[in-house]
């Protein structure tokens, strides 16, 4: 069942606007990941939301997100975590191919409506 706007607006204002995952709106919804993807996407559609991008560091200790990109095509080959460079980690350049990348969403907008 798709969530009322009321829902979708109070779950809005618990996130960062900046950073909205599909993960963070199904719990806040409580609805399936395939639902919150499909407000995400339809926000996108009407102009509320913009898409983006986030490469996650491959390190254990780490797990910090390294870099965010508007389009897929914008992410380089290569990547350096910083933090893990500074903290002295065997190893802090990576492929993006072997990164996680996760889709996240921003608000850019203050009224979420359908249709």
């Amino acid at each position: 069942m798709f969530p009322s706007i009321k829902k979708i607006n109070k779950a809005l204002e618990e996130l960062n606007p900046d950073r909205i995952y599909v993960e963070n709106m199904r719990y806040l919804l409580g609805t399936s990941s395939r639902i919150a993807r499909l407000v995400c996407n339809i926000a996108v559609r009407k102009g509320h939301f913009e898409k983006y991008y986030a490469i996650e560091c491959k390190n254990e200790n780490c797990r910090r997100i390294i870099g965010s990109y508007k389009n897929l095509s914008e992410i380089p080959d290569k990547v350096t975590c910083f933090l893990c460079e500074e903290d002295g980690e065997k190893e802090s350049q990576f492929s993006t191919k072997e990164l996680n990348i996760i889709p996240f969403y921003k608000y850019i907008r203050k009224s979420y409506e359908l249709a």
